[in-house]
């Protein structure tokens, strides 16, 4: 019930921000010029990417140590902020320093700013590893949404009152010192100080950080490393096009997160107790996943125009062509999850960390390859080539541990029905949305049917459980 509790908390404040986020994000559209949302953009990216790193990837001992107890929660916390301020001011500066010597003077101000938030975030980072160790989930969600909230409340009246990136990125760093404020004043944190450093906490980070720097910089260069480069082959206003796709791509990504939470603790269960369900399981999911995942990209797909019309201003209508590919980057996340959920409950990390190293590769040529021709569609092109990367080194390493014949090809047989269906749908593309979208889910359903993925007792399996069941009678 208590880890219920948690996660029930933590996907609600994670809905609430998104929606937070991106009601911000679509005020700055329809106020900001594209070459100014590019950098807001690029200067929220950069800062994700590197909130996580003060802790050298530590987060995750860091929460088991503290959930087990076995040291004083002051020792470990003190001991975790003294190496994560140094490492964050050590950041704050390249990051100043790249903004000035890389940047348009119009991102100078707004760089350093940004770079000066990193310096509280380092304690926000550690109070909250140290509150998840405690269960305090619950807690978190609720500053995470206030500071969300008070964030998006003064962005709007700043850009109401005509203000620029420089007073968005004030707002940012005064939400970012209240939120360590609020986190310094908890009764359940014990405050950091000098005489709480323990020697042998620090000796064990030291052992540690070899082991989790690898993960946590591929994790977070991963994710964020397309606009970033799209900014700097393309320029701000490529990036802010790019950018008005990837925040709706961001948003479906909320169902694979979802996915992990919840496939996680099963599968991890199974493959100790019954490892022939464990595949049947598995296999099941991803069959699930890439069947009813094609079906909502194809559907996104062809109507992304008029969804980005509908969305944006008039100035945004090149995120359409983006937004085609990334949405079925979402589908092969799904994917990724659900098997990078499978390898945790293996224990293969090194074989995870292998994959996303393959992956960041694949997206990094495909970047430098596809950007300089085709601008922000060669950045979104990019994201689902190199998740597939993923996707098929994650699959090659549980069919050499854990065989199961059927599951290849029946995804692949889907994959084809996707391929088609896609096909259909860019050769449609020059007529009405309404007709794009029929042919590409017909030819998607005659394919499956085809080829064999969907059977007609899958059909009537699906009208036996639509069908409402008829009260029995009695004579």
């Amino acid at each position: 019930m208590k880890l219920l509790h948690a996660l029930s908390s933590s996907f609600g404040a994670r809905l609430l921000m998104a929606a937070l986020n991106y009601g911000l994000f679509w005020l700055l559209s329809h106020r900001l010029g594209a070459s100014e949302l590019g950098g807001y953009s690029l200067l929220m990216n950069l800062f994700f990417m590197l909130q996580m790193l003060p802790l050298l990837g530590l987060s995750t001992p860091l929460t088991r140590h503290v959930a087990t107890a076995r040291t004083p929660l002051a020792g470990e916390l003190s001991t975790a902020l003294a190496l994560a301020l140094p490492v964050a001011a050590l950041i704050a500066l390249a990051l100043g320093l790249t903004g000035r010597l890389a940047y348009p003077p119009a991102l100078h101000g707004p760089f350093w700013l940004l770079a000066a938030s990193l310096l509280p975030s380092a304690w926000t980072l550690v109070a909250e590893v140290g509150l998840i160790g405690l269960e305090r989930m619950s807690l978190i969600a609720r500053v995470q949404c206030a500071e969300a909230l008070g964030r998006t409340l003064g962005s709007a009246l700043v850009v109401h009152s005509g203000g620029g990136l420089d007073a968005l990125f004030l707002v940012f760093l005064v939400g970012r010192c209240l939120t360590a404020l609020v986190y310094l004043r908890q009764p359940a944190l014990p405050r950091p100080r000098w005489q709480a450093l323990d020697a042998a906490i620090a000796r064990r980070f030291r052992r540690e950080v070899p082991v989790f720097l690898g993960i946590a910089v591929l994790a977070g260069v991963a994710g964020r490393l397309d606009l970033v480069l799209l900014s700097r082959l393309g320029g701000l206003a490529e990036a802010g096009i790019y950018a008005a796709s990837a925040r709706l791509y961001e948003a479906a990504l909320m169902l694979p997160t979802i996915a992990a939470m919840v496939m996680l603790p099963t599968l991890s269960r199974l493959y100790r107790q019954d490892r022939g369900e464990f595949i049947q399981v598995l296999a099941r999911s991803l069959q699930i996943a890439l069947a009813g995942g094609l079906v909502v990209a194809l559907g996104v797909a062809a109507l992304a125009g008029p969804l980005i019309d509908l969305l944006y201003a008039p100035g945004l209508q090149a995120a359409a062509g983006p937004l085609r590919w990334l949405i079925f980057a979402a589908v092969l996340m799904t994917l990724d999850q659900t098997l990078s959920s499978t390898m945790v409950a293996a224990e293969a990390q090194r074989e995870d960390l292998r994959t996303m190293g393959l992956a960041l590769l694949a997206l990094t040529a495909g970047l430098l390859l596809l950007v300089p021709a085709l601008g922000p569609l060669g950045a979104a092109i990019s994201v689902p080539l190199a998740l597939a990367v993923r996707v098929a080194w994650r699959l090659r390493w549980l069919l050499r541990h854990h065989p199961c014949p059927e599951l290849l090809p029946r995804l692949l047989r889907t994959l084809l029905a996707g391929a088609l269906a896609t096909g259909a749908l860019v050769l449609t593309l020059p007529h009405h949305p309404a007709l794009t979208l029929a042919a590409a889910l017909a030819t998607y359903a005659l394919a499956l049917l085809g080829s064999g993925v969907v059977r007609g007792r899958h059909l009537a399996r699906l009208v036996a459980w639509r069908r409402p069941a008829r009260p029995s009678t009695s004579r």
